[in-house]
């Protein structure tokens, strides 16, 4: 006789990794599980389900309740027949056993805290409270919704849009180049990829020594020895270039132009850029 794979990975004497496509009885296997472990007489409130959502974590609390209370209520024979079902049909349930079987859904119920399932924030949440010195966090945090998240996200950026209107320097300058280069979902996107890594960035200050020295290795990183202007940068970029690839590029601009604004013309370096003259 061929082994059930589901009943085999639900067997709580093996440990067992299950990888499987969307709908195939992944939850179904949890939940029975689940279900062998009480049977075992192990306590409830010993047993620890993570799942990633809140929806499947509810569904298989759900799922877990409705299998322990149609057990309370069932009779002896469909009991019997289910429990063989689930664990096999090595087992022999007297009238204690079943009887046994019917309690689980009481004891489910007055398990202190309700049984453990939960989502993998959530027992995160919980180990940090329950450790928060050790984790080097307030004892009295408070855990940041979506919605908290995005208000201050916004008021982040307003505070940011306020810096420009009142500062000149090359923070400023940054932000008004990118803000005119970029459409405005490219510009919130880059400032949510900023939020994103916020952890790295910091990290990245951190190991250089501080802001002044992340700016200075950010520099030497793309080839400059010390900060220099957007306009030697673009002339930099510019004359790294081959003559031949830059010549093709602007005449490729040039044509872009000519469809749009009826402008004709031939463009070099030398138009460019009249005062560094041409290639040699």
């Amino acid at each position: 006789m061929l082994h059930d794979p589901q009943r085999v990975a639900a067997d709580p004497a093996i440990s067992a990794f299950v990888t499987a496509n969307a709908g195939s009885g992944k939850t179904k296997t949890l939940i029975d599980r689940v279900a062998r472990l009480l049977l075992a007489k192990v306590a409830p409130e010993a047993i620890l389900c993570v799942t990633y959502t809140k929806a499947a974590a509810a569904e298989m609390q759900r799922r877990l309740f409705e299998r322990l209370g149609k057990w309370s209520v069932t009779s002896d024979a469909d009991l019997r027949a289910e429990l063989i079902k689930l664990v096999g049909d090595g087992e022999v349930y007297d009238a204690d056993r079943l009887s046994k079987a019917r309690a689980l859904f009481a004891q489910a119920l007055e398990t202190p805290g309700g049984l453990k399932i939960q989502t993998i924030h959530a027992f995160c949440e919980k180990l940090l409270r329950r450790f928060p010195l050790e984790a080097g966090v307030s004892p009295g945090f408070t855990v940041m919704d979506d919605q908290a998240g995005a208000a201050i996200a916004r008021a982040a950026r307003r505070a940011v849009a306020n810096w420009v209107d009142t500062n000149d320097d090359a923070f400023a300058d940054a932000y008004a180049r990118f803000s005119v280069a970029l459409d405005f979902q490219s510009f919130e996107a880059m400032f949510t990829g900023f939020e994103a890594r916020r952890g790295q960035i910091m990290a990245y200050v951190q190991r250089c020594g501080g802001l002044a020295e992340a700016i200075a290795d950010a520099w030497k990183r793309c080839g400059f020895d010390a900060p220099t202007s957007a306009d030697n940068v673009l002339f930099d970029g510019r004359f790294s270039t081959a003559n031949c690839e830059w010549d093709s590029a602007a005449s490729a601009t040039v044509a872009s132009w000519t469809q749009t604004n009826d402008y004709t013309g031939t463009i070099t370096v030398d138009t460019v850029f009249p005062e560094k003259g041409a290639f040699t």
